[in-house]
């Protein structure tokens, strides 16, 4: 499928220890034939942090593994950007075969916590309670978890020389719920969180990504509650900074896509970010193509599957051990050709 726009990126999972070289061989051999030179790789806190090793999660990156993935990143002129989860997506179940990586689930349970709120409990939005829809989410009026999430950000982008970080904020359902928190909207909170973190990035002259979710109404569109929000946080669309760029996804197929309509209108210029269903996939990027206003970035593929995995299967033919681990690699390989 012919991509008409300059930036055509990927979404890699943290790899593993064990597969790190995998992957190196996967950017160099596999990627940058295909054109790609855009790599989000999502660390969460898959990383050993100096300033806060509290909050390692499974397999952290080593500095030197870091350095690795950014070299031949380079060697390719593939830009290497970290991406974390900075307000939702904080707790979930693990994935089989484990790799560190916590996904939701659709109905109240008690789950785990992910790094941040295992080491600060404070920081939780939903402290003191066990059981959850979906996620956990960081409190937004918490001052101590946003020191702490600003010295986060700067320890990974220092250590990815980036000047980019993807900051996540997607499926948030568990937001304004303290009695603190409480006091705003949830679009008021959700838009001041994002634009401090943003506003904190600016100051070390970098920029911010996130994904777009939360900006658009189930009302307005006809995406689910997971792809636009049903809960007044869509609202924030007006409060947020336009020099913000925002990751709009969206999985299933439609006839029309209005999201990509609404962020032009209101300022922002974006990525269409498809996943593994390459129909779907088509019929997004075709919409995008024939509604660009001249504000799309361009292509951020997502993966959502262990970056390890998912390179074995697109250069040895290995069998996948990721639920739709072989369905992703298939549309990548049939979508982004040499």
């Amino acid at each position: 499928m012919k991509i008409p726009w300059k930036t055509k990126g990927i979404v890699l999972t943290a790899p593993l220890s064990e597969g790190i070289d995998d992957v190196i061989k996967f950017i160099d051999e596999y990627l940058a034939p295909r054109g790609f030179n855009l790599i989000v790789m999502q660390v969460r806190y898959r990383y050993r942090f100096k300033r806060h090793p509290e909050v390692w999660g499974y397999d952290p990156l080593s500095l030197e593994g870091v350095k690795r993935l950014l070299n031949v990143c380079r060697k390719n002129n593939i830009k290497l950007v970290p991406k974390m989860n900075l307000i939702g997506h904080q707790s979930g179940f693990p994935n089989e075969p484990t790799d560190g990586i916590l996904h939701g689930h659709n109905q109240v349970l008690s789950d785990i916590p992910d790094a941040l709120l295992r080491a600060y409990p404070s920081f939780d939005e939903q402290r003191g309670t066990n059981e959850i829809l979906y996620s956990r989410s960081i409190c937004l009026s918490s001052i101590a978890a946003k020191i702490v999430v600003c010295e986060l950000i700067d320890e990974l982008m220092d250590a990815f020389e980036a000047d980019e970080i993807h900051i996540g904020c997607d499926e948030v359902f568990n937001a304004g719920l303290c009695p603190e928190c409480s006091k705003k909207t949830r679009a008021e909170l959700i838009s001041s969180w994002i634009n401090s973190l943003n506003d904190h990035v600016k100051n070390r002259g970098g920029a911010t990504l996130i994904w777009g979710d939360r900006l658009l109404s189930t009302k307005e569109t006809c995406y689910n509650r997971w792809e636009a929000s049903d809960d007044g946080s869509e609202g924030a669309i007006n409060m947020l900074s336009k020099d913000i760029t925002v990751c709009d996804w969206h999985y299933d197929k439609y006839e029309k896509y209005p999201s990509v309509d609404i962020f032009a209108n209101k300022g922002f210029r974006i990525m269409v970010s498809p996943w593994r269903d390459k129909g779907n996939l088509e019929a997004f990027i075709n919409y995008a193509i024939e509604h660009d206003k001249g504000h799309i970035n361009g292509v951020l593929m997502t993966t959502w599957c262990g970056s390890v995995d998912l390179a074995r299967r697109l250069l040895y033919g290995e069998r996948g051990k990721w639920l739709h681990t072989e369905q992703i690699a298939d549309t990548i390989d049939k979508t982004f050709t040499r």
